[in-house]
This record gives structure tokens, sequence and C-alpha cells, in this order.
């Protein structure tokens, strides 16, 4: 049975990052989140290619999901690896990043 509030994974938009997720790569995964949460549906993020990780590609993952929630959207960050994990750690957003994967 599926709820009436459009949370049924089906109705779910999934987008695979792959490779890494740094400074120098984070102006084109910016554009592929924009171009994912532009259909309005919720987002999967799934993380399980990606990497490494530094600072800006978590920046990134937190701008996305603060930015969704403003519009009513939810995204969830599913699979990250460990360097991911480790730097969303020592960043204190370990936490924030166990959060929004449920």
């Amino acid at each position: 049975m599926h709820d009436d509030e459009g949370q049924d994974p089906v109705d779910e938009e999934t987008i695979l990052l792959t490779g890494p997720v740094t400074l120098y790569e984070v102006a084109a995964v910016r554009e592929n989140l924009r171009a994912a949460l532009a259909g309005g549906k919720p987002l999967r993020v799934d993380l399980s290619d990606s990497g490494p990780w530094d600072i800006a590609g978590l920046q990134l993952l937190v701008a996305c999901a603060r930015g969704a929630q403003e519009r009513g959207q939810v995204v969830r960050i599913v699979n990250p690896p460990g360097s991911c994990s480790e730097m969303a750690r020592r960043s204190g957003l370990g936490e924030w990043l166990g959060s929004v994967g449920s």
C-alpha cells in the first residue's frame, strides 16, 4: 500500500554520481543535480561509485539537500563511500549525512 504524499519510491528520481567529487568537478556535478531536481520529484543521490571527495563536494551535497528542502522536495543521499563519510565526520557533518540517507 502506498501513501498519498508522493513518497512512493517509484516516483523518486535517482542520480548516480561517479568519479571524483572535488573542487574541480563540483560545477559539473552541480548542474547534474540541478537537472535532476528540476522535475520536482523526490531525489535519491547514489554515491556508491563516487570519489575521491573533498570539502567542496560535501558542501555541494549540503547545498543541494537544503535547497531542495526549501522548495518542498526530498533529497536522500545513499551509499556514501568511506572518503565522503570521513570528510563529513571530520567536518562535523557526519550526523547530517546519516540523517539525509533515510
